[in-house]
């Protein structure tokens, strides 16, 4: 599946969501099935480096748990960013999504007027998240820029705190939301 691409509605956002979870679901199975077959390093060598977990969009690519859990977070941090896109401002419609290595913003208004970052992380400053992502929006050309992320146990909403040059902040969906 192509780790770029237009999203038009929110019904289209919805059908990511689906397939995301299909494939967390399918490797819930999968560990079932490994964790009494296998001895824990064998268990554990299968998480790190394949045999377990599959692509968060496409539940038929393999991909090991690793990667699988923090694309899927990175992923439902997009799409939570991209109902809120859609609701607040709809005339801004279509985005593009970019996940993973694609390149320009993790998600673009098609007019241009609309770049956001999204991550999500244990702190919004884990790793100077928050500030590279505030960063990387600032060199946009866009009107309007957000840094959009899901952190557990944080408030949620507008962080005008956070915000520095312009840049909306906005706190999703904690993990312990999800």
């Amino acid at each position: 599946m192509l780790k770029s691409f237009t999203v038009n509605n929110i019904e289209e956002l919805k059908q990511l969501e689906k397939k995301l979870y299909e494939s967390m679901d399918k490797t819930l199975l999968q560990i079932s099935s490994e964790i009494n077959e296998n001895t824990s390093q064998t268990f554990f060598s299968k998480m790190k480096f394949g045999g377990i977990g599959f692509d968060p969009l496409d539940s038929k690519r393999e991909l090991n748990i690793v990667e699988q859990i923090n694309q899927s977070f990175t992923y439902l941090a997009s799409f939570y960013a991209l109902e809120l896109l859609f609701t607040e401002y709809p005339e801004l419609a279509p985005f593009r999504l970019n996940l993973g290595t694609a390149s320009g913003s993790d998600i673009e208004s098609e007019c241009g007027r609309l770049a956001a970052e999204v991550f999500a992380a244990v702190a919004p400053t884990s790793n100077q998240k928050l500030k590279k992502d505030i960063n990387k929006v600032l060199e946009n050309n866009a009107k309007l820029k957000f840094v959009l992320f899901v952190c557990p146990n944080f408030e949620l909403g507008r962080q005008l705190k956070l915000e520095r040059d312009g840049v909306i902040v906005w706190a999703l969906k904690g993990a312990n939301t999800l």
